[in-house]
């Protein structure tokens, strides 16, 4: 966690609110009352729609980017690479 935030801070971002599920909260309080975070917990079984919004964007990218390969066999490290 304190890696990404370096990175976020790094390009000119600042965390101020992260929304995560309830079982989080415990492994994070500590850390994040340092840095000046404020967990927003989420409902159990709830889902975030930003999230949820941006997971179905990256599968559909990557099904286009599979779509456009010549070839129908795609090797695992590509595979790999679509995903970052």
């Amino acid at each position: 966690l304190d890696k990404i935030f370096r990175r976020y801070n790094k390009a000119g971002f600042q965390v101020k609110i992260i929304t995560c599920d309830r079982a989080f909260i415990p492994l994070t309080d500590d850390m994040l009352d340092d840095m000046g975070v404020t967990i927003g917990p989420t409902a159990a079984g709830d889902h975030e729609p930003t999230a949820e919004q941006n997971n179905r964007t990256l599968k559909e990218r990557v099904r286009v980017a599979l779509a456009r390969l010549p070839s129908k066999v795609v090797p695992k490290v590509i595979t790999e690479c679509l995903g970052r």
